[in-house]
């Protein structure tokens, strides 16, 4: 490994799990050794941090970029004016009382991974901190590949191989967030209609051969080849594995705080957020390679 990669800072924040990487994102994007190195940190470390960071939009969606092609965002009404490839999540409004991006208040949808209700989900996230609430909204990663070692050996073998059906109706009918509150809107009506998209329930991470549970509690209904008995006892063993409290990281988020994670093999929440704490972030989604990420086929 070269002079370069070793000077770059990092520390463990939970096992192998989580990373801190003590290095300006701004210094990074014309370090091609750099970032190569932050790709072979990503293989075991699926959830990275970078503290206090300043970053211009173009810079995020570079950042992302040199990970996996950038996704445009769908929703237009929380699409960045400036960036098509990022979205904001925010409790902020514009002066006509709209709010300024999406999801702005109320719990989180509890544990879940980002996008497996989709044929093909883009894995790889960033989520940038511009302004960031003093209480509340704390983020938590579950580790996925330590689920899946929790998991029985009978339990293992059951599901091992087998495809899953993901529906977004069944976290449409948990969702709490205010834009979908309203079920009868047609955004809601749009995203309840959404076909089903069918994923194994379990990942193997191509280069280090290390196995995840892709079980998301807010989408996953059925696993194929089990029957109703079958699904209705394996399926609650699945999603207490994927939540056990010891796998889980939390992050206090501050002001310029940049996290990036593999959806393939984590999940996510945050705590409840209040109208009245002023919050905006932004995200990027993109999509990893499926010879070196747990990419859902």
């Amino acid at each position: 490994m070269s002079a370069i990669l070793q000077e770059l800072k990092h520390r463990k924040l939970h096992s192998d799990f989580v990373i801190e990487i003590e290095e300006p994102i701004s210094e990074l994007l014309d370090n091609p050794e750099a970032i190569e190195h932050i790709r072979e940190l990503w293989q075991t470390s699926p959830v990275i941090i970078f503290r206090r960071q300043s970053l211009e939009e173009e810079e995020q969606v570079r950042f992302s970029q040199l990970f996996g092609h950038c996704e445009t965002a769908n929703r237009k009404d929380i699409q960045s004016p400036y960036r098509d490839e990022i979205i904001y999540f925010s409790t902020l409004r514009y002066a006509d009382g709209r709010f300024v991006g999406g999801f702005a208040g109320g719990d989180d949808v509890d544990w879940h991974s980002d996008q497996t209700f989709v044929v093909r989900p883009a894995t790889g996230a960033m989520l940038y901190g511009v302004e960031v609430p003093k209480g509340g909204g704390d983020i938590y990663w579950a580790n996925q590949y330590g689920a899946w070692d929790r998991l029985p050996a009978d339990i293992q073998k059951l599901i091992d191989g087998r495809t899953g059906t993901y529906r977004y109706a069944k976290r449409m009918a948990i969702m709490n967030t205010l834009e979908l509150k309203d079920k009868d809107s047609p955004q809601a009506r749009k995203m309840a209609s959404l076909p089903d998209a069918f994923h194994p329930v379990v990942l193997t991470h191509p280069v280090t051969g290390r196995k995840a549970l892709y079980a998301d509690p807010t989408t996953l209904v059925s696993i194929e080849g089990l029957s109703e008995a079958e699904n209705a006892r394996v399926l609650p063993i699945l999603f207490e594995a994927g939540g056990s409290p010891e796998l889980v990281y939390r992050h206090k988020v501050h002001n310029g705080d940049l996290m990036m994670w593999d959806n393939g093999c984590t999940m996510h929440r945050r705590d409840e957020m209040q109208l009245n704490q002023p919050r905006l972030m932004k995200r990027t989604t993109f999509r990893l390679a499926a010879d070196a990420y747990c990419v859902p086929h």
